[in-house]
């Protein structure tokens, strides 16, 4: 087993580093880590880890740190605590470095992760074993197996499976949870294959039909794009996706259109999946289909104002974001009394004449398909 002698003044010694935007004061009993950017801070206590008198051994958790000379301690490095077993039995590599650590990584890699206790000289290796991991931020990454990412930052296994399976909050599709809390690169790992092959599927026909829905409202060449030192110069698709909202069909599993995203943001992180269906499948008024699109665009009116539909609930009624976080209200109001168009989100009469949907539609309230959003060149609130 691998031990190292502590003197007193190492005890004594204060360490103050900056890894990875996270903050680290360091005794040998104690660590304080705080993070810049989410504000988050962990102290940890190392009772027991201080130097021992002569002739007294004991054996040390390679997670959780727990020492003791009796059970399974006494035999090898792993304690009886529930957790710790679950990670040796399901994750966790056996094998040991040639410095004379475990290995920190997991079982399926035909690589080892590097050693996290300072012994490694591989240059993509910017963390080490005290350093928090960036996803949880509750547990060190020594605590649990651990992978290294293309980019070279090291997260916790089960935290990178977990945000890949939970993705996004909300119900407007974002891809903020696929990139490296660290460096905003895309998460990629031989291991995450399985969860990423779906990600990176539907990254590809969200920014399809942005794309193309950018180029025929005639957005494609906007300043946004095209001026040097703007935030989207040169890259029309992250402008097409930050610009449009896309969700998930219940469905049929697919990505459709649901207006700009701004109309997204005060939706809250609460809602019912099976009311996300596209225009497609809940195709009430019997839309024809699109002889160059299909049904991919096709797309449906607000019952209550002249905004896209994104939710359909009931069976037979299309929502906007803004109308179904109201719909209490707005489906209470008699027919009469609802406003005519131009009618704005949450069932406001608009001023002017001109139907931000640019279509001529039946009577607020009742249900009307706008057909191919894409052929139609919708512009939309």
């Amino acid at each position: 087993m691998h031990q190292r002698q502590v003197c007193k003044e190492e005890e004594e010694a204060i360490k103050v580093d900056l890894h990875e935007g996270c903050g680290r004061t360091k005794l040998f009993w104690v660590m304080a880590l705080a993070d810049s950017c989410t504000l988050k801070a962990m102290v940890e206590f190392r009772e027991g880890t201080r130097s021992k008198p002569a002739g007294v051994t004991s054996g040390v958790c390679r997670f959780c740190g727990t020492t003791g000379n009796s059970g399974l301690l006494a035999i090898g490095n792993i304690c009886a605590d529930q957790e710790c077993q679950v990670k040796i039995c399901l994750n966790a590599c056996n094998k040991l470095h040639s410095c004379g650590h475990m290995c920190g990584g997991i079982k399926q890699e035909t690589t080892c992760l590097p050693c996290l206790h300072g012994c490694s000289s591989n240059p993509t290796l910017k963390q080490d074993a005290d350093d928090m991991c960036m996803i949880c931020f509750t547990e060190a990454l020594s605590c649990a197996p651990a992978v290294q990412l293309k980019c070279g930052h090291v997260f916790h296994y089960h935290c990178c499976r977990c945000i890949l399976m939970k993705r996004w909050t909300g119900p407007r599709i974002t891809f903020a949870f696929s990139q490296c809390p660290i460096c905003k690169s895309n998460i990629e790992h031989p291991v995450l294959t399985e969860l990423l092959i779906p990600v990176k599927e539907l990254y590809e026909d969200v920014r399809r039909k942005a794309l193309m829905r950018l180029e025929y409202e005639g957005l494609h060449k906007v300043e946004a794009i095209t001026s040097p030192g703007a935030r989207f110069h040169n890259d029309p698709a992250s402008y097409a996706m930050d610009r449009y909202a896309y969700y998930v069909c219940y469905k049929c599993n697919k990505a459709y259109y649901g207006g700009e995203a701004r109309c997204d943001a005060e939706v809250g992180e609460e809602y019912d999946p099976r009311e996300l269906v596209c225009g497609a499948c809940s195709d009430v008024s019997r839309a024809q289909m699109c002889p160059k699109h299909g049904t991919d665009f096709l797309e449906y009116k607000c019952r209550y104002c002249c905004s896209v539909a994104v939710f359909f609930c009931f069976g037979t009624t299309h929502f906007c974001n803004a109308c179904h976080d109201d719909f209490q209200r707005v489906t209470n109001i008699p027919k009469l009394d609802l406003p005519s168009c131009p009618a704005g989100p949450k069932a406001k009469q608009l001023e002017g004449e001109e139907c931000p949907l640019h279509v001529k539609h039946p009577p607020t309230g009742e249900e009307f398909a706008l057909g191919c959003g894409v052929c139609r060149n919708a512009h939309t609130f």
